[in-house]
């Protein structure tokens, strides 16, 4: 025979039991909806981020950006993020030989120099990309000389745009207590505002729960 305060507990786990159960599937459904929806969300990209991301995207070959490549060459290195005008700022150092390729040479002028380089910050899909590339700056006259006649004689010898792409850094997390991933499986961005010391970026993500 039952007590009569164990009765009570007995008959007070039924809806216990219940309850659970409901929070259990309730949750299961809450799960279920992360897949395949996509949510408004913000991202805010302080300057030293934003250094490590151009440095890891864009000056990702031995830590040179090439602005022409091959026996005759120009690359900036040294890169140094900042935010200005609605623009980012890149002070970096220009190493080049400019000139006529013949056979296995180039045959110009050895040139380097500190130069200052701008874009302004649109989003494209999952991507951030620096638009509106431009020199602003060349510390020394003789090379800014160079590479007026280069641009002129090419059309351009800075890149239109580089993309440096967001969706890689969201790596799948698990849900404290459970066994449960979550990863991103799609991202566009919506927005891209550059302030006076970060970027702010406002997109959609969908997530999967597995």
């Amino acid at each position: 025979m039952w007590s009569k305060s164990e009765w009570l507990d007995g008959k007070g786990a039924v809806p216990k039991r219940r309850f659970r159960r409901q929070v259990l599937f309730v949750t299961c459904l809450s799960l279920c909806g992360f897949i395949g929806r996509a949510f408004a969300s913000e991202l805010v990209i302080g300057r030293e981020a934003l250094q490590t991301l151009v440095v890891a995207s864009v000056f990702k070959d031995q830590g040179r950006w090439y602005l022409a490549k091959g026996k005759c060459y120009a690359y900036l290195e040294r890169p140094h993020v900042a935010l200005d005008a609605g623009r980012i700022i890149i002070d970096a150092h220009l190493s080049s030989q400019l000139g006529l390729t013949v056979g296995d040479s180039c045959i110009g002028a050895e040139m380097m120099s500190d130069v200052r380089v701008s874009g302004k910050l649109v989003g494209s899909g999952s991507h951030i990309e620096i638009d509106d590339i431009r020199i602003d700056n060349v510390q020394d006259e003789s090379t800014r000389k160079v590479i007026e006649l280069l641009q002129s004689a090419t059309g351009g010898a800075l890149p239109k745009s580089v993309n440096i792409d967001l969706l890689p850094l969201l790596k799948p997390t698990s849900v404290p207590g459970t066994d449960i991933k979550v990863s991103a499986t799609n991202l566009a961005i919506a927005k891209v505002t550059t302030l006076a010391d970060a970027v702010d970026v406002q997109f959609e993500i969908e997530l999967r729960a597995r």
